[in-house]
Formats: structure tokens, sequence, C-alpha cells
């Protein structure tokens, strides 16, 4: 398997292709423009096509590959000469291992299933950095919200604390309130800066990712979260999973590899080498055929035996250990998909509406002279609120649709 075939599923698996590309250049994929804004795709384009770690990893399957190669190679003949000295003769002789003749085949085969499970990790890391690029995109997404709703929030409590003045200057408002207006005035503008930092940092996060460090960062990041569909049936995205997961299938190749290597444990007891051997004796020089045999009396490779057996039960173990992994991870993921789910409707269907209505409402009420602007600011205050803990559950939407799709394998279709 090469970097392509690797590269192919992982278009497969989630829409997203890269190609290798050098360690000192910037590469810009042809779905990638800077018109519109990044979009959460396109930098999970830039991602796969420039993030050092990833590309470090995928130099793996070179290595392997050349194991490969090795695996597959021929050892040269031996040549020894005993240089005649005085009364010892010249003799020449030239060995080679019969053994390799079958133990090459299984070395070969264990090399190309090192291959294989190479390959699939390396399709399972792909999925890992896309999902990494994902979360970094909804911290973002969460974080220009909350800055948005931060200058908002400064902007309204600085004239709740100009009201209060206004009050106490009337006599409608005592000391203790206007101290609690200014204070909630300079905490709402510390949590606005504060809020701007983490912008900055979530921004740089995306931007290692997208492996864009060390040059220019375009900056303009189309932050909208697209809603997705959540209705999706468990045992069939274990059953999916089960079978799509890469990592599980590395896991299935290197039970088999383990099975390899224990018959070429077994294999490699049996020594065998022909020789071709002349000597030089009263002139003429003689040759003839010779045969080296290893007799496996006292040493039978018990202990490269019991080693790639011990090896294959560690690997059927971690075999089953991954299929029950991929279920927990499967199934707790949509049970948090489920829950952010409700949580983001609640937000969206049951609590925005009413405060939205209270907000018209208490502005009504103020014009009609039935209550003060005090209360129409503080009904402004819970919407500010409120629309916060939305953008939170949506981010937490996106995030939980995000770890769904990396648990099963695959990009998901609406059910």
């Amino acid at each position: 398997m090469k970097l392509n075939d690797v590269a192919n599923e992982l278009e497969q698996r989630s829409g997203q292709h890269f190609a290798e590309t050098r360690a000192d250049e910037t590469a810009w994929p042809a779905n990638v423009t800077l018109d519109d804004g990044l979009s959460e795709d396109e930098l999970v384009s830039l991602a796969l096509w420039n993030n050092a770690a990833f590309h470090a990893t995928l130099a793996d399957l070179g290595l392997f590959r050349a194991d490969l190669v090795q695996a597959g190679m021929l050892p040269n003949p031996t040549f020894s000469m005993l240089v005649p000295w005085g009364a010892k003769p010249l003799e020449l002789t030239v060995r080679y291992p019969l053994e390799i003749f079958w133990l090459r085949p299984q070395r070969v085969e264990l090399a190309q299933l090192d291959v294989e499970q190479t390959a699939q990790r390396l399709v399972q890391t792909g999925l890992d950095l896309i999902r990494d690029v994902r979360f970094a995109y909804a911290e973002l997404s969460l974080a220009k919200r909350r800055v948005e709703l931060a200058e908002s929030a400064v902007t309204l409590s600085q004239a709740i604390a100009e009201l209060t003045q206004a009050r106490l200057n009337d006599g409608d408002a005592s000391e203790l309130e206007v101290t609690i207006a200014r204070v909630d005035a300079l905490q709402a503008q510390e949590q606005q800066s504060r809020l701007q930092q983490d912008l900055t940092i979530a921004n740089e996060r995306l931007r290692h990712l997208a492996g864009l460090s060390l040059e220019q960062w375009p900056g303009n990041v189309n932050t909208e979260l697209l809603a997705h569909d959540d209705r999706f049936d468990t045992e069939k995205l274990v059953e999916q999973a089960l079978m799509a997961r890469p990592d599980l299938r590395a896991a299935q190749i290197n039970v088999e590899a383990a099975g390899e290597r224990i018959g070429l444990a077994r294999a490699e007891i049996f020594n065998i080498t022909t020789s071709l051997n002349a000597k030089q004796i009263n002139g003429p020089l003689l040759a003839g055929p010779g045969l080296d045999v290893t007799l496996p009396i006292l040493n039978q490779n018990q202990g490269g035996v019991a080693q790639a057996q011990a090896r294959f039960d560690k690997a059927a173990r971690q075999y089953v250990t991954t299929r029950q992994r991929i279920a927990l991870d499967v199934r707790e993921a949509h049970a948090r998909l489920r829950q952010a789910s409700v949580s983001l409707k609640q937000w969206q269907e049951t609590i925005l509406p009413p405060l939205q209505a209270a907000i018209k409402d208490a502005r009504n009420a103020y014009a009609a002279g039935n209550v003060t602007y005090l209360f129409v600011l503080e009904t402004q205050r819970r919407w500010l609120d409120a629309q916060l803990k939305t953008a939170q559950a949506a981010a937490d939407f996106h995030r939980a649709r995000t770890e769904l799709e990396r648990s099963v394998g695959q990009r998901l279709k609406p059910a």
C-alpha cells in the first residue's frame, strides 16, 4: 500500500483529499479560496496538506515499505579463500544459505502485513486530525460569539450603571446599588478583555492545526456552525464502526502478522547451507559440493516460538479490546450528541423565544410608563446570557457530532 492509497481511503471516509508535499513548502489545495473566508472543510483540507506532525507520521509508511523491500532481497553468497602458505594448499569455498527459499515468502508476507497495518493506522491518524480541526473550528466560532456578546454586555452594563447613578441623583437608589452597578460594568469589561484573548488563542490553535504557524494566516474564517441531523440508530452505528474503523482493521492485521511470526519462528529451526569447495592438491584444483545442516537436537528455537505465541495472544486480546473500545466510543458519542441536541433545541425553541417576547413587552410597558428603563435593560441582560448559553450549546452539538463521526470512522449521512 502506497501513500496515495492512504489518501484515497481517507478521502472515501471523510471526503477530504491530500497529497505528499515537500517539508519546506506550504500547499494550498484547489478547493481553498480566501475571498469568502475559510470554511470548516477548507481548514480541514489545509491541515491534511500542511500539518507537520501528520506528515511526519506519514513517513512511517516509507520506513515499513523499505522493510518490505529488504525482506524480499536474497542474501549474497559467501566466498572464503585460504591462501597457500608453505605446505598448506590453496582452498576456495562458496557458501549459500538454502533456508532463504522457504523463509523469504513468509518474511515478505509478514512485511506486507506490517505495511498494511501502518497504512490503516495512518488513516486513523488522519481521521483524528480532522476531528481536532473541527473541534478547534467550533472553539473559534464559540470564542467569536462570546466576544460579540461581551461587547453588548459591556454597553448594557454601562447603561445600567449610568441609569443607576441618575436614580441616585434623583434619590431613587442607594449608594450600594450604584456600587454594584459599577462593579458589574467593570466585570463586564474584564470579561470582554479575557474573551478577546481566548479568541486569539483559539485562532492560533486552529492556525497551528492547519499547518500555517510560520506562514501568513488569512485570519478570515467563516465561523458559522451548520446544523446537522442527529437522528441515528446507535446499534447500527456500532455495526458500521466495527466495519469501518481503520484502527480495528490495523488490530486485525496485527493478529494475522502475529500468527505469521509463529510459523516463521518454527521454520527458522532448520538451517541448510550449500557450499562449493575447491582445493589444490598436488598441482590440480579439485572441486566438489558440500552441505551444512543444523541438527535441531538441543535448540529447537523454543524461546522464539514462545515469544511469537505470546505476541499472538497479546494481539488477539488487543483486537478484542479495540472492538469493545469502539463500541464504547460510538455509544458514548451518540449519547452526548443526543444530549447536546436536546439542550440546543431547548435553548432555541423553548427559552429564547419567550425572552425575545419579554424584551418587546418590557419596551411596550416602559413606553406606557408601567416599568422603569432599568427593567428593560435587565431583560436585555437575560437575553444576552441566554444567547451565550445557546452558542455554547451549539458548539457542544458540533463537537459531539464531530466525535461521533470520528468514532464511526467516516462521515455520517442523515437518517
